[in-house]
């Protein structure tokens, strides 16, 4: 059962993951399209600016954050993985990742009200496009619940651990 979780899990964050990509690869020919407009012909792309800082760079960043824990390539304090068994480990891990998936869950409720609030209220940015404001609240609420969800599921393999005194099989967040 916890295997066809950690596939559904996995194949979302891939799925969101490519998205992400897919946003690098808009920047990049974005940025060298509006540069070369700016410096050949003296007329930038106006608009370039608000769409990566708004959206492109948003989407980048929320859109790889589930994956990138997933993969144990998130910023962790490594105080207690030397110390005691496995099951000491998983505990203290447990109890970590419960702190942040509460943190977490937090920060998609806000997100997720904020774009709520942003889409019924109109909000847009003055500028030559008004661009809505409640699209990078509402990728960042993805992202935070995507997070969560898989903080969710480490924890469970944790619990699963204490009990067992197996760690999980996953290799990246293996605690063996």
């Amino acid at each position: 059962m916890m295997e066809r979780i950690d596939r559904l899990i996995t194949f979302v964050e891939r799925a969101v993951l490519t998205l992400s990509c897919v946003c690098l690869f808009g920047i990049m020919i974005i940025v060298t399209v509006d540069v070369m407009m700016r410096y050949l012909f003296a007329s930038p792309l106006s608009w370039s600016y608000d769409l990566i800082s708004l959206y492109l760079a948003t989407l980048l960043f929320f859109a790889a954050v589930s994956d990138t824990f997933r993969r144990g390539s998130h910023v962790k304090i490594e105080l207690f993985d030397k110390l005691g068994s496995t099951r000491v480990r998983a505990t203290f891990e447990a109890i970590g990742y419960s702190s942040a998936f509460i943190m977490f869950c937090i920060m998609f409720e806000v997100s997720l009200d904020d774009a709520v609030k942003s889409l019924l209220g109109g909000d847009v940015i003055s500028g030559a496009i008004a661009w809505p404001t409640w699209i990078p609240y509402m990728i960042a609420s993805v992202g935070f619940g995507l997070l969560a969800i898989r903080i969710l599921f480490t924890i469970a393999e944790r619990i699963q651990t204490i009990v067992t005194g197996q760690a999980s099989t996953r290799a990246v967040e293996n605690l063996e």
